[in-house]
């Protein structure tokens, strides 16, 4: 730690500077490295929980210039949780469950079947809400199954088929898993693998 450079960056002319002060400052400052941490990890994203070590070791190595900085020595950083807001909780466990189940038919049953109590519940006019969204539920399943399909197969030539509305030259591949991703994605939506 460097008494002056804390004293010329951070207290400036306070006779008084207390750790409440200093606290809001450098939370600003860790939030705004974290995103470099993360990607610098290596470690994809659906494995950050189980490797909190790793984590915490790029995090530290990505604060120390900004603490040095500030005359301050970061000499351990610990990441105690992991957790995600809500909804891409939701999407991620939608994500798994469909991986889980394998087949899209599968899922698509499992969607209706995950459906039917929500729509039963609803008073006036359920029959006919739940017959319009099992529709369209199965349809939409079907056009993903389809879909799917024809982005698997491939033809005789031997080279797979560009994604609908996709130019090639646009995506990439995964460096983990394979699957094609936009060429300026930071993390593959598949596997989360942070993409250098």
């Amino acid at each position: 730690s460097d008494a002056k450079s804390f004293y010329s960056k951070i207290s400036g002319t306070r006779d008084l500077y207390r750790v409440a002060d200093l606290e809001g400052q450098l939370r600003n400052t860790i939030i705004a490295k974290m995103t470099d941490a993360f990607a610098a990890s290596q470690v994809p994203f659906l494995d950050m929980a189980a490797n909190q070590g790793t984590l915490a070791e790029k995090i530290s190595e990505t604060l120390k210039p900004a603490f040095t900085e500030y005359g301050l020595a970061l000499d351990s950083f610990v990441v105690e949780n992991l957790s995600l807001p809500d909804e891409l909780q939701k999407v991620l466990d939608q994500r798994i469950s469909m991986n889980m189940l394998g087949d899209m038919g599968k899922y698509t049953q499992y969607q209706v079947a995950q459906s039917i109590p929500i729509a039963a519940a609803n008073e006036g006019g359920g029959a006919v809400g739940m017959g319009a969204g099992l529709g369209a539920g199965v349809a939409m399943g079907q056009a993903m199954m389809d879909a799917v399909k024809k982005s698997t197969s491939t033809p005789v030539g031997g080279a797979a088929p560009a994604a609908a509305g996709t130019p090639a030259a646009e995506t990439k591949f995964c460096s983990e898993c394979g699957k094609s991703i936009p060429r300026s994605a930071k993390f593959c939506p598949e596997c989360g693998k942070p993409q250098v």
